[in-house]
């Protein structure tokens, strides 16, 4: 992200409700993403990303790994998206691509292009399960979990908090206003 701007939030139009009765909480997340690419065979990819991040990245199809204020999410057998704190992008990205240098691989900065959602609450599953066809409950979809699909026919990259206390739900931002109309409108059936 540029020094020159701050990022605005795609939802800065909308007013977020509070939640009534049982409905779950609803809250934006001001994070950035960065898309890493490498082949997880090669030592050196290997060392570097553990050097930067303090944790390999998750070779397990459909995990997640949480490394302090850091989610490394895996999306396929070479692609990983790492989740930190707004602001550093720029930061880690350098680190990255410097430790990196001479390894195949790729960092991409794609903190404009999205967003996180949180879902927290009782009713959590039950909302996001209104239009989402996987099984959330807890004894399928467990902390340390995640998956690409679709809610409410946007695309999203999901997982469980860590604490169990409902759900990180990553969209891009072209989708972000649509999606948080239609959860609040489905969680008024909560209340």
């Amino acid at each position: 992200m540029s020094d020159l701007f701050e990022q605005q939030s795609p939802l800065v139009q909308i007013e977020l409700r509070e939640p009534r009765g049982e409905a779950p909480h609803i809250e934006e997340k001001a994070l950035g993403y960065l898309n890493l690419r490498g082949r997880p065979a090669n030592t050196g990819f290997v060392a570097g990303v553990l050097k930067v991040l303090g944790v390999e990245a998750p070779v397990d199809p459909n995990t997640v790994i949480d490394a302090g204020d850091k989610r490394i999410y895996w999306l396929g057998p070479d692609e990983w998206l790492i989740v930190i704190p707004a602001g550093q992008q720029q930061k880690i990205a350098g680190e990255l691509r410097a430790a990196l240098d001479g390894v195949f691989s790729s960092v991409v900065d794609n903190s404009s292009g999205l967003t996180t959602i949180h879902v927290t609450g009782e009713n959590a599953a039950a909302l996001l399960a209104t239009d989402c066809p996987l099984d959330l409950h807890p004894r399928e979809f467990k902390p340390g979990q995640c998956a690409q699909t679709r809610l409410a026919k946007a695309g999203m990259t999901i997982s469980p908090l860590a604490d169990a206390s409902g759900f990180e739900v990553i969209i891009r931002r072209s989708f972000a206003d649509y999606l948080l109309r239609w959860l609040q409108d489905a969680a008024v059936a909560f209340e």
